[in-house]
């Protein structure tokens, strides 16, 4: 989700960047079920889309818990989720990025994790990276089949 399509009053505290600093802080990702191979989430799963425009939106878990981040996600957004997969701000602070929290009108835990400034290698590169961490601590929460 982009802060255009979060916006409600376009106000400055509703669409405020803070940088987050807890490094052991969750924070979650939903990942999409095609973005699932093999029960892993795909390079994709890390890595901005164009709509995104270089900010990977994610919930705060200092806001949140794994499962009603994917609660929020597939029922209040009513987007599509295979999963809730995460990692923390220090492991994202790791790889020379930085995350913030930027809630939105209805959805408050939201913050995102910040490539606006990289080129497509760079953006590849520290995704993947991201995505090692992920797929190390596994699925963090998923709906029962």
């Amino acid at each position: 989700m982009t802060a255009e399509e979060g916006q409600g009053d376009g106000s400055d505290a509703e669409t405020a960047e803070r940088p987050l600093e807890d490094s052991d802080e969750f924070l979650y990702r939903q990942v999409h079920p095609r973005w699932i191979v093999d029960g892993e989430p795909s390079s994709q799963a890390f890595k901005p889309t164009k709509k995104d425009e270089g900010m990977l939106s994610i919930a705060l878990g200092t806001k949140t818990t794994a499962e009603n981040a994917f609660l929020h996600h597939t029922h209040a957004l009513k987007l599509a989720s295979g999963g809730t997969w995460a990692v923390t701000v220090g492991e994202v602070a790791a790889v020379a990025l930085s995350s913030f929290e930027q809630p939105l009108e209805g959805s408050p835990a939201h913050g995102f994790i910040d490539f606006r400034d990289l080129g497509r290698k760079a953006m590849e590169s520290k995704a993947k990276l991201l995505l090692v961490k992920a797929r190390d601590r596994g699925c963090v929460y998923q709906p029962s089949r």
